[in-house]
């Protein structure tokens, strides 16, 4: 297939299935630890924070894999990865508003807290699950496009302002940590590194020259965080730092819960306790699901069309979000804080543009080559990215190692995934007929009116008499997200002036070249294509094809009929 290494079906080999997962995993380590720490810190929990944190690692690395194994086998069926969702973020900074940190808050109701996250997490999340099996998110997403995502996705970044000004004015440490990133993505993306690599055929040690920096996107956290806290060693090795400091790596909390926590524990649901519920907190929750559910279905038309697949069929999708309602319920069982969503850096590494290389690609290393020079899109990777990111929560050892890194680190680390996510939204509007002032005009409006209307409510609360109905509109009406999506969905679908190919909507039959179709579309390539064994036992209980999430008879019997010709075609040519 033109411009894949490997296609959603193929099957590589073992080595290169640990590799590719390895590399997915790593990719979103960085992001799965930004969760956890704004959790930790919200419960105003004192030196139990730390414990608590290091729970709230294992469990997101163990629901992010479960899902991520659910959604790339019986979901999308693409390659997908899950985790944390940002969108829950700003329902919780409302929350926090109503239960704050301060001198005189006790430290002993941190427990009643994450009951009523995870409880109310739990309420809102099953919104997911039931617009996937009833099908009604299949027909909505025909109309969300860009003009409605972008917005949102805007409004989401705006959102954790707060968190970053809160961590990166914790030390300088944070603003050095967001200048290194700076320099390895923005100056040092196009600059070619050397990597030792030693031949067994020629028995010496060889240089392949790579883009390093551009082609491993998450890789450069890594680094980043592994620069900063060499520094922040050194700050506390030579005492430069004082005692107590924010950038010390000797704290005695740290080294205790790194000490006492024991090498390998399973993530348990419930571990904090039965789940409690708050009425104005399910809204937000609510109203964090539609925007992550929007996020998603960005993700999944981007996933498709890096994975050379069509638009996603309406059961693919019901499917999808099914399962992403399943890995969210984990989630708030398992007491992650937030609901999972898409991971759109996992999608844009697989459409990493290819480079040359200096020199010839060394024998018996062709995986890491490919590794590091071709677009993968294989399911299997993925699977194998769940898998070691399951393991990885297990070993709760891993996670109180996470937990040691100093805080203003995940805030010049927070600050430039926001800016990431910020600069990704916006490349939805590339294909967008900008020229036209009605689409300009939408995305202005729903982003400055969801603000004002945000702030307004802020600095003059809702007072209708009625405190349930104070606190659910309330916080309804301070959900940026919510009010900017419902502004540019309403007016991008009932206001003229503009095509559905100006407004970016992709519809099956908007191809240029009816050979790419084909190939696109032929059974051996189809991501989507349930497996055999299965489309047998819905023909066999034909009733089953009704349910929205299952595909028509029609589509199952074509797809079996060219699975048989291909394989009587095979059988000719042998």
């Amino acid at each position: 297939m033109t411009g894949l290494h490997l296609h959603v079906n193929e099957i590589p080999s073992p080595l290169s299935i640990l590799l590719f997962g390895l590399q997915q995993m790593m990719i979103c380590l960085s992001a799965l630890l930004v969760v956890p720490y704004i959790v930790s810190d919200m419960l105003c929990a004192g030196e139990k924070a730390l414990e608590i944190r290091v729970q709230l690692i294992s469990a997101t690395f163990v629901t992010s894999g479960i899902a991520t194994i659910l959604q790339t086998t019986f979901g999308m069926r693409l390659s997908i990865l899950h985790g944390p969702s940002f969108a829950f973020i700003p329902a919780l900074h409302t929350f926090q508003a109503e239960f704050p940190c301060n001198s005189d808050t006790s430290t002993n109701n941190w427990e009643e807290k994450m009951q009523m996250i995870s409880g109310s997490c739990l309420i809102a999340v099953l919104i997911m699950p039931i617009l996937g099996f009833t099908g009604l998110i299949g027909k909505i997403s025909r109309y969300i496009g860009p003009v409605t995502i972008v917005p949102i996705m805007s409004l989401l970044t705006i959102g954790t302002v707060p968190d970053i000004e809160e961590k990166m004015g914790l030390h300088w440490i944070s603003i050095v940590e967001f200048l290194i990133l700076i320099g390895f993505i923005v100056f040092l993306g196009q600059t070619e590194v050397p990597i030792p690599v030693f031949s067994f055929k020629e028995k010496k040690i060889q240089f392949t020259w790579q883009k390093v920096f551009s082609q491993f996107p998450r890789f450069q956290y890594l680094l980043g965080i592994i620069i900063a806290w060499i520094i922040c060693l050194i700050l506390t090795v030579t005492n430069w730092e004082p005692p107590g400091g924010e950038a010390r790596t000797d704290k005695n909390v740290s080294l205790a819960v790194f000490e006492e926590t024991p090498w390998i524990q399973i993530p348990k649901p419930l571990f904090f306790g039965a789940p409690k519920f708050n009425a104005a907190l399910i809204c937000g929750f609510m109203a964090s699901c539609f925007a992550a559910m929007i996020e998603s279905i960005g993700d999944y038309n981007l996933c498709a069309k890096i994975s050379k697949q069509t638009r996603p069929p309406p059961s693919n999708t019901n499917r999808a979000f099914v399962v992403e309602g399943v890995g969210c319920i984990l989630a708030a069982l398992w007491g992650v804080g937030t609901g999972i969503t898409c991971y759109a850096e996992n999608i844009a590494i697989m459409s990493v543009t290819k480079v040359g290389q200096r020199g010839k690609v060394i024998v018996g290393l062709r995986e890491l080559y490919a590794m590091i020079t071709k677009h993968v899109t294989s399911r299997i990777t993925m699977q194998m990215a769940g898998l070691l990111l399951i393991f990885a929560g297990i070993i709760s050892k891993f996670a109180a190692f996470l937990s040691m890194i100093p805080e203003p680190i995940i805030g010049g680390l927070l600050a430039m995934g926001v800016c990431l996510i910020n600069g990704v939204s916006l490349s939805n509007l590339q294909t967008v007929d900008m020229k036209i002032s009605r689409n300009l005009t939408i995305i202005g409006i729903a982003i400055i009116m969801s603000i004002t209307t945000a702030s307004h409510f802020e600095k003059t609360p809702l007072n209708t008499g009625n405190k349930t109905v104070d606190d659910v509109f309330g916080t309804l009406l301070t959900i940026r997200m919510l009010i900017g999506g419902l502004i540019a969905f309403t007016l991008d679908n009932i206001a003229s002036g503009a095509t559905r190919k100006q407004r970016e909507f992709v519809d099956d039959d908007d191809y240029d070249d009816d050979d790419e179709k084909d190939v696109l579309t032929s059974v051996k390539h189809n991501g989507y294509a349930l497996p055999s064994s299965v489309n047998q036992l819905l023909l066999r209980y034909p009733w089953l094809t009704y349910v929205p999430v299952i595909p028509s008879k029609r589509e199952i019997e074509d797809i079996e009929d060219e699975r048989l010709g291909d394989i009587g075609k095979h059988k000719v040519e042998m």
